[in-house]
């Protein structure tokens, strides 16, 4: 059984609605990283409307914290003043709206690609229309209590000043700033450089410490779920004193589940922080929607993830191309049993089943009865070698029957983001393309030469197919003095200049017959 569909069970134990709550500090580039805490709150959305709950995703855009320093993307000279103002209050890098609708434009615009469905909570803005003030009372008034539980879970000591609210000093900032005395709604402060001032609280002046903030909205937003970081989920974290500190604000703490990392191979973990990053706007130029859902779905949560933007997502989107080939043939139907009324082949079948129902755009299902049938692997060698796309098209016709006069919409989606990837950094050089010009014998033995010239001589009389040219190597090979593993890598060598590639065969049928031959047959 699929996780999500095991979080909604224990959902229904507890109620027939839910809110599912997510959300990110947009102070840099949202990434791939981020998209799985949406992703996972999204599917366990879908998972409860399965089984007929009611079930909400609410996104929260912590636009509220400050800036917390210059980040590698930002010029110091302009952002250095902003240190520690509202990412809600900064401008945008480009000069156009705010700092953090900078970030969560391009992100959202992503979400609705990949069909998620949710509604935003600005949270400075939430502070600014009240909705934190309650919550804020009770912080102020339980102070003692609160500073107990945070010092006795986080095994940490609070400074003796240590107050529940960070305010925000007559020039915009929360760094450094220290409450000297309260009366509601105002409280006062001194700053680090001896400034004082008043600020009110109901005004939005300021924010509850996150330890404080993320129980706080969960009792006025009413969030029955959230997964989170493995940051968060530290022993003494975040989390550990969130569901102490819950009651106190009105609510029993939401179901938890902890995620772990996306890493990006070679350079570790995702963080805007460190300009360590995909993000999804850019993922999504490369990919179809559904790969990048599928990156999720496929995997547990509580497992972490290696991104590989390059080689890894040929073997991934290639995964997804035969799962879909598996649904439409054997899991389209199956029945979706409860965990204990299920086997466990049938848990396998419908995790399957499950994995690619959510890695759809769609909410329910799909509304295609087959998959495209054509590996990304495959599209990713035509893509090159067909840059015009009346050829490519008429190549497909041929070796997969597609309709040349109403070629399906998700293959010309996918070639156009194919041809973006192929364009972008990210595509692996080992799969990259190009015919050599000529062929020089100077860099071949005899035994080479002799295999190239048999090749060219055998593949100049037959029929251009796939299984024709297999046959055509197979002989070839036969009659020379080369294993297979030398004779394969002078191939390559000849053709495209270097030792391996994608498989010969199909490579070969649409380089073309008359100009592979006519390259063999500029050995000189």
């Amino acid at each position: 059984m699929h996780w999500a569909d095991v979080i909604a069970e224990r959902l229904a134990e507890k109620g027939d609605s839910h809110v599912m709550a997510t959300g990110i500090t947009p102070s840099g580039p949202i990434h791939v990283g981020n998209m799985r805490e949406v992703l996972t709150a999204d599917m366990v959305v879908r998972a409860c409307e399965r089984i007929d709950l009611k079930a909400e995703l609410v996104y929260i855009a912590d636009s509220a914290d400050p800036l917390r320093k210059i980040y590698p993307f930002l010029d110091e000279d302009v952002y250095s003043e902003y240190v520690g103002h509202s990412l809600a209050t900064i401008p945008s890098p480009d000069g156009n709206g705010s700092y953090s609708d900078f970030f969560l434009n391009p992100f959202f615009s992503a979400l609705d690609d990949i069909g998620v469905e949710y509604r935003v909570v600005d949270a400075y803005e939430s502070y600014q229309e009240g909705k934190y003030i309650e919550s804020t009372k009770t912080a102020i008034e339980n102070k003692d209590e609160i500073s107990q539980i945070i010092q006795q879970v986080s095994q940490r000591p609070l400074d003796d000043d240590w107050f529940p609210y960070n305010p925000i000093d007559d020039q915009g900032n929360m760094h450094g700033i220290k409450v000297t005395a309260c009366e509601w709604p105002f409280v006062e402060w001194a700053s680090e450089d001896g400034r004082t001032g008043r600020t009110n609280i109901e005004r939005g002046g300021g924010k509850l410490p996150w330890r404080l903030d993320w129980p706080a909205r969960w009792n006025w937003l009413g969030v029955t779920f959230e997964g989170y970081g493995k940051d968060h989920s530290a022993a003494g974290g975040s989390w550990d004193t969130g569901k102490k500190l819950a009651p106190l604000f009105g609510s029993p703490p939401p179901m938890g589940m902890m995620y772990e990392w996306i890493y990006l191979k070679g350079k570790g973990a995702m963080a805007s922080s460190k300009g360590n990053t995909v993000s999804g706007r850019e993922f999504l130029d490369i990919v179809p929607p559904e790969i990048m859902r599928f990156l999720i779905a496929r995997v547990k949560p509580s497992k972490h993830i290696d991104f590989d933007p390059g080689e890894g997502l040929i073997s991934l989107a290639d995964e997804y191309e035969r799962l879909e080939q598996k649904y439409h043939k054997e899991l389209v139907g199956i029945e979706h049993k409860k965990i204990d009324e299920s086997s466990r082949k049938e848990q396998q079948l419908m995790d399957e089943a499950r994995k690619f129902e959510l890695a759809q755009g769609l909410r329910k299902g799909t509304k295609h009865s087959e998959g495209l049938g054509i590996s990304f692997s495959h599209l990713s060698t035509l893509c090159q070698i067909k840059s015009n796309q009346k050829d490519l098209l008429n190549s497909l016709s041929r070796s997969h029957e597609i309709n040349l006069d109403n070629p399906d919409k998700r293959l010309l989606d996918r070639v156009e983001r194919m041809r973006n990837w192929i364009d972008s950094d990210w595509f692996p050089d080992n799969a990259r393309i190009e015919l050599a010009k000529s062929i020089d014998s100077a860099n071949f033995n005899d035994a080479q030469i002799a295999l190239l010239n048999n090749f060219s001589s055998f593949g100049n009389t037959i029929k251009w197919n796939e299984e024709n040219i297999q046959e055509a190597i197979k002989k070839a090979i036969s009659e020379s003095e080369l294993s297979p593993r030398e004779a394969f890598n002078t191939l390559y060598q000849s053709l495209l200049n270097r030792d391996k590639g994608p498989k010969l065969a199909p490579l070969l049928v649409e380089l073309g017959q008359e100009d592979v031959i006519a390259l063999l047959g500029s050995l000189n």
